[in-house]
């Protein structure tokens, strides 16, 4: 077997270009054994990576399908470079069969520690979280739960109620870092307000200093005032309300202070969830020692109860002392 170059110059030896009788048929044979025995080296000696490269696609036939796959194949037994690779990977070899999109073990892929390659994905590492932050707003569908474990009907989820305001539901307890925790919304107080019942002297109408959930308050004659929440803030009028009143107008010394009594009495409205055309109220008097009402400059109000849809959960149980006495 010869080389190209030895090969030409075979030919051009033994072959004149005259007919002059000095070519044989020894000639031409022999050429033509030693061309036959040398192309398989020719090709597979890597000639052909500089002067005579392949320029078009090179199809190898799938012939042995049929009898198990065992014809039409690239065999590489060296691996695959890439010559043309980008981010000059020029030089890289491939030695291991590309396993498919559903075969790729991402924990076993070498991956610049320092950066974020794959920003589709959460770093579950959250290795370099200050660059690798999320720079879009996360949908979430409104049927999904976001939890440790991808569990159904656990941890919290966001449920529409009117155009783009969400509500977010929560199946667990919030506990924070001191340890405290909250079961649920019943022990936060669901209205209240601070206010001052004189007002002031060009109307008397009440000043309210701070509130939540409450529409307002109406004056009804001194040391009665009728307070009146917003629509939807409780399932019914059973509601637990407290009250303070230092049942006074002055409030320049810590003495400043009367006896007094504060009553909430007569509440009204609609006795049911629906309390959009009656909106609950409950009336505050401030009564002093003397029996007489009177004004108060700081008034607190606070209100907690059962929202609508809001279960209780179990009943309390009521029992009679075994030592109780209508005559004790």
């Amino acid at each position: 077997m010869k080389s190209s170059g030895d090969l030409i110059a075979s030919i051009s030896t033994d072959l004149a270009d005259n007919n002059a009788g000095l070519i044989s048929a020894e000639d031409i044979r022999h050429n033509m054994e030693d061309l036959a025995y040398s192309i398989n080296r020719i090709v597979a000696s890597g000639d052909t990576d500089g002067e005579f490269r392949f320029y078009n696609n090179v199809r190898v036939a799938a012939t042995g399908i049929g009898a198990g796959g065992a014809e039409g194949k690239l065999v590489m037994e060296s691996g695959i470079i890439f010559p043309n690779a980008p981010d000059g990977k020029t030089t890289l070899v491939q030695v291991v069969p590309y396993p498919g999109e559903g075969g790729i073990i991402h924990d076993n892929l070498i991956i610049d520690q320092t950066s974020h390659p794959h920003t589709q994905y959460y770093h579950k590492t959250g290795v370099n979280q200050a660059d690798n932050v999320l720079t879009g707003n996360v949908p979430v569908g409104h049927a999904n739960w976001i939890n440790a474990s991808g569990y159904s009907d656990v941890g919290f989820k966001f449920v529409p109620v009117q155009d783009t305001l969400q509500e977010i539901y929560t199946s667990g307890t919030l506990r924070f870092g001191d340890g405290s925790s909250i079961p649920n919304g019943k022990g936060l107080a669901k209205a209240w307000c601070n206010f001052n019942a004189s007002g002031d002297a060009t109307d008397n109408l009440p000043s309210i200093r701070s509130y939540h959930n409450i529409s307002g308050i109406t004056r009804l004659a001194p040391g009665k005032l009728k307070i009146t929440f917003n629509s939807g803030v409780f399932d019914n009028n059973n509601y637990v309300a407290l009250a303070t009143s230092h049942g006074t107008v002055a409030t320049g010394s810590k003495e400043d202070m009367t006896v007094n009594t504060v009553g909430l009495v007569l509440r009204q409205g609609n006795n049911g969830p629906d309390d959009t055309d009656n909106p609950r109220t409950v009336t505050y008097v401030i009564r002093t020692e003397t029996g007489d009402y009177a004004d108060a400059e700081i008034c607190d109000f606070v209100a907690f109860g059962a929202e609508p849809d809001e279960t209780l959960g179990d009943v309390p149980f009521k029992l009679m002392d075994p030592s109780y006495s209508e005559n004790a």
